[in-house]
C-alpha cells in the first residue's frame, strides 16, 4: 500500500491527460508525470544512498516539482517531511534535526548552515538534481508499503505552541483520500486544483484526491497567494477546486466585491487551519457567489457544531 501507487495507475490509464500546470502554461502530462518521478525516485537512491523509511524534507515555495518530489520519496518507499517555507531557517533547522532527515531540497539551495544539519543531512537546490538523462534504469513500480509505515511527517504546533511532528501512514492518506468524493466533495476528471496555500499543509494534502482521478494541478506563476491570479486562473480553466485559510477566504471575497468578479469558474473552496464564525460562513451565502461554493462546507459545519457545543 504505497500512495504513490495511484499516480502509476493514472499515468498508465491516462499518460495524455494533463497532469502539471504552471499558471496556464502545460508543464507534463500524466505519462511525463509519472516518467519525471520515477527518474526523480532514482536520483534519491543511486545518487544520495536514500533507502525505505528515509526522511527527505522540502522546504520550498509551491512548483510543479514539489509534486513530482514528493511522488518520488514515496515511490523510493521514503518518508516526505515538508516544512512551511515561510518559518525562519532556525526553526525550519529544529525541524530538520527532530526528523533525523537525510536531505533536503531548498529553493536556491544554502538555507542551512551545514555544521547544523544531522550528520549525513545534504540540502540540494531543487532546480540542481544532477543530469536525469544520464540514470539508465529508474524504479519501475513504487517501492511496497504497508498501512502503517509512514509517509508524511506533519509538524504543527501543539496546544501548549511547542511543534510536534505528526506522523501520516500510507493507511491514513489512503483512507482521507478514499472518503473526501463521497463525504466532501465529488471530482470529477475535468477539474483543477489550485495551490494558493503552502503545499507543506493542507493545500498539499488535496493533491492526493486529485490524483486518483488524474485531474489537472495548478501551481500560480506567482507561486503564492494573489486573489487577482486566482480570479484569472479560475476564469481560464473553470471547475477549480482551492484549499485557504480563513483570512485568505474573507481577503478573496473582498477583492471580488472590488473588482465585480463573480466566482465564475471556482467549483469548490475548501477552508481550516483556523476558526471560522458562522456569522461570516452566512454573510458570505447571503451576498454573494461564493454561497453555493461554501454550501457543503457550512452544512458540514452546522452538524459538527450540533454534536460539538465547543466547536467555535
Amino acid at each position: 500500500m504505497n500512495i504513490a501507487n495511484w499516480l502509476d495507475e493514472a499515468g498508465l490509464q491516462y499518460p495524455k491527460r494533463p497532469a502539471l500546470f504552471e499558471g496556464q502554461q502545460l508543464v507534463a502530462n500524466y505519462g511525463a508525470f509519472v516518467a519525471l518521478v520515477r527518474h526523480r525516485a532514482a536520483y534519491l537512491i543511486d545518487e544520495h544512498g536514500i533507502v525505505p523509511g528515509d526522511r527527505v524534507v522540502l522546504f520550498m515555495q509551491n512548483c510543479c516539482e514539489y509534486l513530482e518530489l514528493l511522488y518520488a520519496i514515496w515511490w523510493a518507499g521514503a518518508v516526505a517531511v515538508p516544512i512551511d517555507c515561510k518559518l525562519h531557517p532556525v526553526e525550519a533547522g529544529w525541524i530538520v534535526g527532530n526528523a533525523d532527515a537525510r536531505l533536503i531540497f531548498t529553493d536556491g539551495g544554502q538555507v542551512f548552515a551545514p555544521e547544523r544539519l544531522p550528520l549525513g543531512c545534504h540540502e540540494l537546490d531543487r532546480e540542481d538534481m544532477g543530469a536525469l538523462t544520464s540514470i539508465t534504469s529508474p524504479p519501475d513500480t513504487p517501492y511496497p508499503r504497508h498501512a502503517d509505515d509512514p509517509a508524511w511527517l506533519f509538524y504543527t504546533p501543539n496546544s501548549t505552541g511547542d511543534t510536534k511532528a505528526v506522523i501520516l501512514s500510507h493507511g491514513n492518506l489512503t483512507a482521507m483520500s478514499q472518503g473526501f468524493s463521497p463525504d466532501v466533495d465529488p471530482i470529477d476528471a475535468d477539474e483543477v486544483v489550485v495551490y494558493a496555500a503552502p503545499m507543506s499543509h493542507c493545500a498539499g494534502l488535496y493533491n492526493l484526491t486529485q490524483v486518483r482521478r488524474a485531474a489537472r494541478h495548478v501551481v500560480p506563476e506567482s507561486r503564492d497567494f494573489k486573489a487577482d491570479e486566482l480570479f484569472e486562473l479560475a476564469s481560464g480553466f473553470g471547475n477549480i477546486t482551492l484549499f485557504v485559510a480563513p483570512a485568505m477566504f474573507t481577503y478573496m471575497v473582498e477583492q471580488a466585491r472590488l473588482q465585480g468578479y463573480d466566482g465564475k469558474g471556482i467549483k469548490t473552496i475548501i477552508y481550516g487551519d483556523a476558526p471560522i464564525y458562522p456569522t461570516d460562513l452566512r454573510n458570505v451565502l447571503l451576498r454573494n457567489s461564493y454561497g453555493e461554493l461554501l454550501k457543503t462546507e457550512l452544512r458540514l459545519w452546522l452538524k459538527a457544531s450540533a454534536n460539538d457545543p465547543s466547536t467555535p
